[in-house]
């Protein structure tokens, strides 16, 4: 007659008194449980941690979080507004940054295009500024030429009739007045005289 033997305080049988007793588990598969206790995924002996099947784990960590703030318009503000454009380029790397992701491109933008609008816009002024005062003078010119024959000074200075004036620039603006050399159509030949005048048309001899 086989004598049980009574188990140990805390435990209870779960097999029949005429079961065979198990076999005995090895010290290193007791000490570590197989897989961490879980079921290999898919059959997978290497995924031993219930990993994520995808090539890279990392994205699928970034999925969660906001997109990232747009940098254009940055580069926007910084080429028309220049320093302006350095406060968005703090806000929106900051928010960058509390949603995870680098503040560099914003800073990058802003440093880029700061440097390229100031070449662009100091070439553009260098062109714009002279071709722009070019063309005013010539349109001054042009009401100098319409005025100078109204009041009969010019044939009483030449005591001729004259027509056709065409008036060129001699030399810089002063104190409003600029010097002209004008010249006339006129029985004999042209006829040429200096005058001075001021931007709206208003003219006297030069002296």
């Amino acid at each position: 007659m086989t004598v049980q033997t009574p188990p140990e305080p805390g435990h209870y049988p779960t097999a029949p008194p005429w079961a065979s007793p198990a076999a005995p588990v090895p010290a290193a598969e007791a000490a570590e449980p197989l897989y961490g206790g879980l079921v290999p995924p898919y059959g997978d002996p290497e995924n031993r941690h219930g990993q994520l099947l995808v090539q890279y784990p990392e994205e699928v960590h970034l999925g969660g979080r906001p997109e990232t703030p747009s940098w254009r318009p940055v580069v926007v503000l910084t080429f028309f507004f220049s320093l302006l454009g350095a406060v968005s380029a703090f806000r929106r790397a900051g928010k960058a940054r509390r949603y995870g992701h680098k503040r560099a491109p914003y800073w990058i933008a802003f440093g880029v295009t700061l440097v390229l609008a100031t070449v662009f816009w100091l070439a553009l002024f260098r062109v714009a500024v002279p071709v722009y005062l070019d063309y005013r003078e010539q349109a001054i010119t042009k009401v100098v030429q319409e005025a100078i024959l109204n009041d009969g000074r010019v044939e009483k200075a030449l005591a001729l009739d004259v027509s056709d004036p065409t008036c060129t620039p001699d030399g810089d603006r002063t104190d409003g007045l600029r010097t002209y050399l004008c010249t006339f159509k006129a029985e004999g030949g042209r006829q040429s005289l200096f005058i001075k005048a001021d931007e709206r048309g208003n003219w006297e001899l030069a002296k």
